[in-house]
């Protein structure tokens, strides 16, 4: 079973740090990639062509890939604002909703992913 609970003790800035610096250099490589390559598709007059046409392997990994890490770097940035701004006796029960909530948006988005490839 997956511990949900925040323990205060066990926060480290370090870690969290180096994954707010590896999300963010992915995103600053990814973002100009996906306009380069929703750029150079040829005019489509629905979005599902679009996106049909977009289903490459490469892109679609490296699209899952980007939604994680913004997922990531979400996460350390709000955490450590709860970290510096919330009142330390409730810090540890907004740590865990907050912790709860990205686990329910991380258990959605891969059922979207199933969705998505498994009707292509």
């Amino acid at each position: 079973m997956i511990e949900l609970n925040v323990k205060l003790k066990n926060l480290s800035g370090k870690k969290a740090h180096l994954w707010q610096r590896i999300s963010a250099l992915y995103l600053l490589l990814y973002i100009p990639f996906l306009a380069w390559t929703v750029w150079q598709q040829p005019k489509f007059h629905t979005l599902y062509a679009l996106v049909h046409n977009l289903a490459d392997p490469l892109f679609s990994l490296t699209s899952l890939m980007a939604l994680g890490l913004i997922l990531v770097h979400a996460w350390v940035g709000v955490r450590d604002i709860m970290i510096d701004y919330l009142p330390r006796k409730n810090l540890a029960l907004w740590l865990t909703i907050y912790h709860s909530l990205l686990a329910l948006i991380l258990i959605n988005s891969l059922w979207l992913v199933v969705t998505l490839f498994g009707s292509i």
